[in-house]
Formats: structure tokens, sequence, C-alpha cells
């Protein structure tokens, strides 16, 4: 078990951490952030679901000099004096409902003076717009000796507006009396922390909407050089936002980041290596044969060409598909059941250029949100938790036959080399006549070189022994055939089926 994988055996949050591609994408929102930039990072909801998208902010605010997060809402540092824990016993009712509770205050370090039946003191709020004033409408009871709260206990009904306002809560856990944004700015000396507010764990969109407006609007105002700016870091999905938040950001002073893209073949494919165990793995009596390499490093690749960039997918199938490319389609419904799934046609669809954009593009948005689609290695990858038929289906051949490219044209061209190494000694009537008659048509230098016999292709050698004019034992002869069905096969887009495969991983292994 490493840091990619979790006990129960799926992704762990902290993949972020290790992965190149999140460790690239959180380097970018590093760079702007201490360029003097204000960034808003928008995050898919599994990303969130799955707290990767904690880890991501916890890396970035890690490379920050001085950073400070919005304190949870109700869990903000109060001035003291500090309440203790009520009596057991019917809540006060600011509207005179007859109930009856008490009030105990101290203070940690002072004594207060509450002769004078409190006066004017309302240090949380409690009174401001109710229109019951604090000297009449609740006397305060003897201080009693019960555990004492960091935090104020009141009534759910009478809960400091502050709570819910993000703006209030950073400027009181940063000291300040007057408006975060005016304080911040008008007193900007290249000392302010960066501000750090999770928009999923605010109650109100609004709030975090109104605080990135009026921030980068006054950094814009106060004409502050980069060095000098409080900078804004509000990490959200799309649903924690108000709608043109994000469209209307001022290039100058903020920057958007989009978790799209992120993910590279280089990262599930380490995934999938950490998720499927190596066919030596726990048997030191087990024998490795180039037949088992290449098989699994087959597997891994479909697995990797058929996850893309849905890492969680990735380390499902590398546990539970076999191999076999006839049981690839029921590994998928095993890992995703599509009962009710989007069918792709309906997930979006994106312009050419939508795989190298910085961001979804609008309708591909509601689908990358929900994880049904993402960009990757320069394609726009649809979930196939949907549409994936029980045969198979085009989409997932097509994965397959991209897999099996990668993995054994490479080796199909190291074997047609091993034939043609022993031309010399099999041409029936010499090198140069050979080539002269299969290649003389198809030169392979676009300079205009004549062809030579490293450039036979595997149908030339066939036919070249098909027409005795090169001699082959009949095993020669056999894997010859075999590589050169399997390269035409893949040449024409078409994955090579499990039979065939069978013979041709037993063919280059014996290469």
């Amino acid at each position: 078990m490493t840091e990619l994988l979790d006990p129960a055996g799926g992704l762990s949050p902290e993949a972020v951490r290790y992965l190149p591609g999140a460790r690239r994408h959180c380097a970018r929102v590093l760079a702007d952030l201490r360029a003097g930039l204000s960034c808003v990072w928008l995050f898919p909801d599994a990303e969130v679901e799955s707290e990767r998208a904690d880890r991501a902010v916890e890396q970035v605010v890690h490379g920050l000099d001085h950073a400070v997060e919005a304190p949870g809402k109700g869990t903000a540092p109060r001035p003291a004096p500090v309440a203790a824990v009520p009596h057991a016993r019917d809540p006060w009712e600011p509207d005179g409902g007859g109930g009856e509770g008490e009030w105990a205050a101290h203070s940690s370090e002072d004594t207060l003076d509450i002769d004078d039946g409190f006066g004017g003191w309302d240090p949380f709020g409690v009174f401001a717009g109710t229109g019951v004033q604090a000297s009449g409408g609740l006397s305060p009871a003897p201080v009693v000796d019960e555990p004492v709260l960091d935090e104020p206990v009141l009534d759910a009904g009478l809960s400091d507006d502050r709570d819910t306002d993000v703006a209030a809560r950073l400027a009181r856990s940063l000291g300040l009396d007057g408006d975060l944004v005016s304080e911040l700015v008008g007193g900007a000396d290249g000392g302010t922390p960066v501000l750090v507010v999770r928009a999923w764990t605010e109650a109100d969109p609004y709030a975090v909407s109104r605080l990135v407006r009026r921030f980068q609007a006054a950094v814009k105002e106060a004409g502050l050089k980069p060095s000098d700016r409080p900078r804004l870091l509000v990490a959200s999905r799309l649903q924690d936002l108000e709608e043109d938040t994000v469209g209307l950001l001022d290039a100058t002073v903020s920057r958007p980041h989009w978790w799209w893209g992120v993910w590279s073949h280089l990262d599930t494919a380490t995934v999938v290596a950490d998720a499927m165990p190596h066919p030596a793995s726990g048997h030191a009596h087990s024998r490795m044969t180039p037949t088992k390499l290449i098989r699994h490093a087959l597997r891994r690749e479909t697995v990797v060409q058929t996850a893309g960039p849905d890492l969680g997918l990735a380390v499902e199938l590398a546990r539970a598909w076999s191999g076999r490319t006839g049981d690839l389609a029921s590994a998928l419904r095993e890992c995703r059941p599509t009962d009710g799934a989007v069918e792709p046609g309906a997930q979006g669809r994106g312009t050419p250029a939508a795989a190298y954009a910085p961001l979804p593009e609008n309708g591909l948005r509601e689908a990358w949100s929900a994880g049904l689609v993402d960009s990757w290695e320069g394609q726009v990858r649809h979930s196939l938790g949907s549409g994936v038929q029980g045969s198979g289906g085009a989409e997932l051949d097509k994965l397959v036959w991209q897999a099996q490219n990668r993995v054994l044209l490479p080796l199909i061209d190291d074997a047609r080399l091993g034939f043609v190494e022993l031309l010399p000694r099999i041409a029936v009537r010499g090198v140069a006549r050979l080539v002269d008659t299969y290649a003389r048509q198809s030169p392979r230098d676009t300079r205009g070189a004549p062809p030579d016999a490293a450039s036979l292709e595997l149908g030339e050698l066939y036919h070249a022994a098909v027409q005795r004019d090169i001699t082959l034992t009949d095993e020669q002869f056999g894997r010859l055939r075999t590589l050169r069905q399997a390269r035409n096969k893949l040449a024409h887009r078409t994955p090579v089926d499990d039979a065939r495969l069978q013979e041709l991983v037993e063919a280059l292994a014996g290469s």
C-alpha cells in the first residue's frame, strides 16, 4: 500500500501530493498567487467529495509565506468575555416568550463589572437590529461554576450574522475592526497574508461571490503594485459561486484556474502500476517469462487507456479485470454500473480545440462538474460509466486498439528487424535483388533515396517467403504470418482479439 491508495483500495486523497499532474497544476496556482494575483480555483464535485480538492488547497497553502484560512462558521475566536455553558433548561427567548434561562459571563484575564446591569455591552451582536436593549432586556445571572467554552452558546435563531459572512469572519481572524476589504487594501504594505476560502464549506455562495468582486475591484482601484497587493484564494465548485463570478474576473488582478486537463497518461499509469500487482509479486518461485511480461504490459496499458483521466476507475479496473479483452466490458460494468447513466452523446460535445483549452467549454461544464468529461492527452474524454455495450462497443474497441498500438507495435517492429537480420543467410538471390524486387515500388526515404533491406515491411517479407525468395522454417514462417496479420489489423484501427493475441504474444516472445 502506498500513499496513492487508501486502505479500502481506492484512490487516496493524498494522491494529489504525489502525482505529477496535480503537482504541476498546484504549482501554477501558487505561481499566480506569488505574482500578486487573486485566484478562483474551480473543482469538479468528485474532487471535493473525495477530499482531494482539500489536499490540493493545502499543497498550495504550504507553499505560501503567509496564509490565513477563513474560520469555520461559529468557530472563530471571539473577544473576551466569553460565555459559560448555559444551564440545562428552556432557552431564553428574545421576543418574551416566557422562557427562562441564564447567561453567565466571565473573563479569563479581567473581572467584568456587571453592577450596572450590562449597560450597552453587546460584544456578540446579539441585540443588534432586534429592538431589544441590553440594559433592560436581560438581567445577568450569577456566575455559575460550570465548564467554560471558547465560544458563546447562542440560540440558533440569534446566531451572529457575522458567522455566515465569510468576510466578517476573516476580519475577526485578522484582528481588523472595520470592513475586511477596505482595511486590507488601505493598509497594504506587502506583508498581507493570502486569504483562503473553501467555498464548499460556506453556507452562502452569494457572500463568497460578493467578496471576490469587492476584493478585485478594490485592489484594482487602489493601483497597488503586485508585490503589495492583498490576495484571495477561493477554492470552489460551480454551485458554490454565483454564475457570473468567474466570467467577471479582471485579468489584471485575478486569475481563474480550472481542474481541467490536470491528469496525463503518466498520472494514470502511475496509479495503475500501484494498483495492479506485478505478475511475480509474492511468488519467489514464479519464473518470469517474456510472455508474462508482454501480457502484463498489455493489461496495464489497456486499463490506462480505458480509464483515461478517471483515476478512481483506473484503480478499480486494475483489480477487477482479468486481462482478457472479451471480459473488459463486463469488468467496466462491475466497476461502474450503467443503470440510469447518461449516454456519452448527452454529456456535451466540445469543439476540436476543447481538449487544449485551459477550461471546459460552456457546453461541457455541467458534465465536467459531474465528473463525466475531462481533457486527457489531447482528447476530450467522456466517462465510460455509460454507453458501454455488453459486447464492448466502438468506443471501447478504440481504446483497446490504442493500448495495443502503444505496447505491441514497437515489439512487432523489433521482430521485423530480426527477420531483416536473417536476410543475408536466407535470401535465395541475394539481399540486393530481394530489395529491388519487393521494395522497388515503395521508397521509404522522403528525400528520394532508394530503399534498403532495413526498410522492408512485414508484408513484403511475407510475400517474398510465399514466392520462395527467402527460405524459412515452418516455425519462422508461422511467426512471420502472425506478425503480419497483427500489424495489418492494428494498421486498420482494429484491436487484436484474444485468440490471435495469444499467438502474437508467443510469436513476439520467441523472436
